[in-house]
């Protein structure tokens, strides 16, 4: 049985256009997608900015309500809870947003931000300080540092703090979004050290949102590729590089920057252009206004996502 599985989910937003804003259009930002999420393992979600891959996440943690499609948990549809039911499958299923500043309260301290969600499940307040200061040193930091307040922090620490908040009630899946995309580069890779090691320690499953596929490549076990609401490719991480075959999952590949260019090996397709209005997108394929593989069957038939190897999903007419 999967830890997490979606089927068709779908979150549309009103939107209005037009000079009288009279006419109401939706705007697609999750739509129809599927997958699963087996315990202990972490999938990537990568795309650009605004393909959906936020709003996804905060799906999954029942942030948001989607439109359409469903929600499983350990085996149990949970797209419809709500009340007391949500409140305490919240303790089993937690995020980690990508600001690290604006995702804690400046007004409190550290300490008291982490032991919150104990206060709000009923631990006693001992037992709480002592939950704190073991999370603080569990995500590198000290004991002392709970009576400190968020500015007194740098951006990798404050990121800490909100690890540490996250895990304060053992859950069973954690939604990364972008969590290192503010941070300079080395501290980026001691975030991510950390992240792959709770896992391990912890039997952790993540949901790991981020554009960059260096980092993705680093710390999860599948990637899937979402263009416009959509995922149109998936595959196992160490294949990203060398089986990669939608077209636009090998047009990321190609922005990765190189250490030398002269080393690069083989020409990748780069895309054209901006990515077209949620509101409105393409018909056919919704890459193929970008895609320099186009063909007239890309513009007339929606690709379906379909097994082309083991363990390897592409939605293209061309592969």
């Amino acid at each position: 049985m999967s830890l997490l599985e979606v089927k068709e989910l779908v979150k549309h937003y009103a939107g209005k256009r037009g000079i009288f804003a009279g006419h109401q259009e939706k705007v697609r930002a999750v739509d129809g997608v599927s997958f699963s999420l087996a315990r202990g393992e972490t999938l990537g979600l990568v795309g650009e900015s605004g393909c959906g891959k936020s709003t996804l996440g905060r799906l999954v943690v029942r942030l948001e309500e989607p439109t359409a499609g469903k929600i499983f948990f350990t085996g149990e549809e949970i797209s419809g809870w709500t009340g007391r039911k949500l409140r305490e499958l919240r303790s089993r299923f937690q995020i980690i947003f990508q600001d690290s500043s604006s995702s804690l309260n400046s007004r409190r301290t550290a300490g008291a931000i982490i032991e919150e969600p104990l206060a709000n499940f009923g631990m006693r307040k001992g037992e709480r300080r002592e939950r704190v200061r073991e999370l603080l040193t569990l995500v590198g930091l000290e004991p002392e540092h709970a009576a400190h307040y968020p500015h007194e922090f740098s951006g990798g620490q404050r990121q800490r703090i909100n690890i540490a908040r996250a895990l304060t009630l053992q859950p069973e899946l954690i939604v990364c979004d972008e969590p290192v995309s503010s941070l300079d580069v080395s501290i980026r890779a001691q975030i991510l050290n950390l992240l792959r090691e709770l896992k391990k320690r912890m039997g952790l499953s993540y949901l790991f949102i981020s554009h960059d596929l260096a980092a993705v490549n680093y710390l999860v076990d599948r990637v899937a590729v979402m263009y416009l609401g959509k995922i149109v490719e998936m595959l196992p991480a160490e294949g990203l590089v060398s089986q990669a075959r939608h077209p636009y999952t090998l047009a990321l590949l190609r922005a990765v920057p190189e250490p030398d260019p002269r080393q690069r090996t083989g020409q990748k397709p780069v895309m054209r252009g901006e990515p077209p209005d949620p509101v409105s997108p393409p018909a056919g394929c919704r890459f193929h206004p970008r895609c320099p593989e186009a063909r007239d069957v890309c513009r007339q038939n929606e690709p379906v996502l379909r097994e082309v190897e083991e363990g390897q999903l592409v939605a293209c007419h061309l592969s």
